[in-house]
């Protein structure tokens, strides 16, 4: 078989290529990226053919090689495509797998690449494509890989785990997905849905009657023989039951939405014991409850706004948890961590492939490498931290622990209710990132650091620990760069946040400016003309500045390694060198597994 890698720029299709050969070694597997192939067979690279000859001619060669591409295989394939190809080329034999990662949408800034529209800043020019080309994704993609943030080939467990989704050899899965209109929407597509999950441990199917029409619900039941069923009203009736009594018989549960009224026609129909009655509105939290006696099973999933509303509705799930689901939703998906938590402790929980139908569902990645048997977690915690590399950079260390890592938002105001409510939860050690640092120092019994970015929950005295490891990560960045005093005149520090403490420690004599109002933040130093480095630590956000343009430093060494910064866009702007935050983020997170393992001993 043929597949056709496809995603937008930036993602890491290349590199999980690269990962792929090895988990593939050992079979007759041919690897082919496109880009690669049209460098070779003109003898430019990508970014001269842009200069040189335009889009237009490049995307024609584009299509050209893969079609001669596609005559040359005698056995398997995996052809990596450009972000722009046309993906109507492609023909409906070759399978489609788009490689999605959650920050796709917020841009990327490249520093070795050609700019496809100098005209707008380079995030314009990427979310406008990106909308675009996400659209053209979705209608055309026969599996989706949403790929986690950060793994490296250095990460074994969650190469490990990728492996099996991308090979499909995961097994006892558990949970349930929700099949969708697009997995049926052709005979090629669905063969290929039910090669990657049927027989494959899965809890449920879940057929909902306002994503499917009745001949695709009859077709998945007939076709995933052996597999259980969730079959969910979610139209409103009109008349008697349109759905016919074989369907529900066959589902293993019939869900409810209490939105419809209640459940009294439909009781009449089948046992009440297999019958789901689902809340999606706390407000009629009460009358619904009344019938939990009656039915099967009480599945509650509101909108939750507040981890006052999150305790309260975990509360009530464990005051029966035979009998109760608790799927808290969000619009932006705070929530997918609890959902991980609740993995084997709940009936009703829901993984997704791609989009899914809630924001808050795990991908399936994230569903299997997340343990069932947990007694306490690991986090990290700010706002945003959907980006965050944390989850898998630290998942080796944790998951011999059978501890797993979640990355949880805890916007800036809310750090005082969040905190003792995610320490009940089990929280045992967290990664603090802003703008939480300073509140994170005011938890632990040590009092001598104004900001922490590590913490860890000591079982026995029933207190915090912490420390923080950004100065380790810091030097580690800077390499040694204007450690003689003297010069540290001509190093300027844009921001800085939570981290300006550690890093006025480490270069005292640098010039300090407020990334808000562009001036010094201490008036009465006599400001150089200009830097020769830059130490960008400031988030992208309305509030930011750009530094001036015609300071033009040689260097930028940025504290962020989200591949949107604004330091990553100044230094493209100037033409400077850039040391990216990765650096710095891979040392302190070094330093954060010393000091927990020592915390244990």
């Amino acid at each position: 078989m043929i597949t056709a890698v496809v995603g937008h720029r930036g993602t890491g299709k290349s590199e999980l290529m690269k990962r792929l050969q090895i988990y593939l070694r050992d079979q007759n597997v041919d690897f082919v990226d496109l880009d690669e192939e049209i460098e070779k067979k003109i003898g430019k690279s990508i970014g001269d053919l842009f200069f040189d000859h335009g889009e237009d001619y490049f995307r024609e060669l584009e299509r050209q090689l893969f079609l001669e591409t596609l005559q040359k295989p005698q056995k398997d394939m995996y052809l990596v495509l450009g972000a722009g190809f046309d993906l109507s080329v492609i023909p409906e034999s070759v399978r489609v797998l788009w490689v999605k990662r959650i920050t796709d949408l917020d841009g990327r800034i490249f520093l070795n690449r050609p700019r496809l529209n100098p005209e707008v800043s380079p995030i314009e020019e990427y979310q406008k494509r990106g909308v675009i080309r996400e659209e053209k994704y979705k209608n055309r993609a026969d599996e989706v890989y949403l790929m986690p943030e950060g793994i490296f080939e250095n990460h074994h467990h969650a190469m490990t785990v990728e492996k099996s989704v991308l090979t499909h050899t995961y097994l006892n899965v558990g949970g349930a997905i929700t099949v969708l209109s697009e997995h049926i929407l052709n005979e090629h597509r669905w063969q290929l849905f039910k090669n990657r999950f049927a027989n494959k441990g899965i809890s449920y199917f879940e057929l909902r009657d306002d994503l499917l029409s009745p001949e695709q619900i009859q077709k998945a039941l007939t076709e995933l023989p052996g597999e259980e069923f969730i079959y969910s009203f979610r139209l409103p009736l009109e008349g008697s039951f349109p759905t016919s009594t074989e369907i529900l018989q066959k589902a293993k549960w019939v869900d409810w939405a209490w939105e419809l009224g209640k459940p009294d026609e439909l009781l009449k129909l089948i046992p009440a014991e297999k019958v789901i009655l689902s809340l999606h509105d706390g407000r009629q939290f009460y009358e619904w409850s009344g019938y939990e006696s009656k039915i099967g099973h009480l599945k509650f999933a509101p909108e939750v706004n507040s981890y006052s509303e999150l305790l309260s509705g975990h509360q009530w799930q464990k005051e029966n948890d035979k009998k109760r689901s608790y799927l808290p939703r969000s619009k932006e998906g705070r929530w997918e961590w609890y959902r991980l938590l609740q993995k084997g402790h709940q009936e009703i929980n829901f993984w997704r492939e791609g989009d899914g139908t809630a924001s808050d569902q795990p991908s399936l990645w994230k569903w299997l490498a997340n343990p069932e048997l947990k007694n306490k977690f690991a986090a990290v915690l700010g706002d945003p931290v959907r980006h965050s590399y944390t989850p898998v950079e630290q998942s080796d260390f944790f998951n011999r622990k059978n501890v797993p890592v979640y990355a949880v938002s805890i916007r800036r105001d809310e750090w005082d209710e969040a905190f003792p409510i995610l320490t009940k939860l089990g929280l045992g050690y967290a990664a603090v990132t802003a703008p939480h640092k300073e509140h994170a120092a005011e938890v632990v019994t040590e009092k001598n650091l104004q900001a922490i970015n590590t913490l860890f929950f000591d079982e026995t005295s029933k207190t915090w620990k912490g420390t923080s490891t950004d100065e380790q990560g810091f030097f580690e960045l800077i390499e040694g760069v204007g450690m003689i005093a003297p010069l540290q005149k001509h190093i300027f520090v844009w921001g800085g946040g939570g981290t300006l403490e550690m890093i006025k420690k480490a270069i005292p004599h640098a010039t300090y400016f407020s990334s808000r109002s562009g001036k010094p933040r201490d008036e009465s130093f006599e400001v150089p003309e200009s830097p020769k480095v830059l130490v960008w630590a400031a988030p992208r956000s309305i509030e930011t500045l750009m530094p001036p343009l015609e300071w033009k430093p040689a260097m930028v060494f940025d504290l962020n390694y989200k591949e949107d910064s604004p330091g990553r866009e100044y230094a493209q702007l100037c033409a400077a060198n850039y040391q990216s935050g990765l650096t710095m983020f891979t040392a302190q997170a070094q330093g954060q597994r010393t000091f927990w393992k020592k915390c244990e001993e």
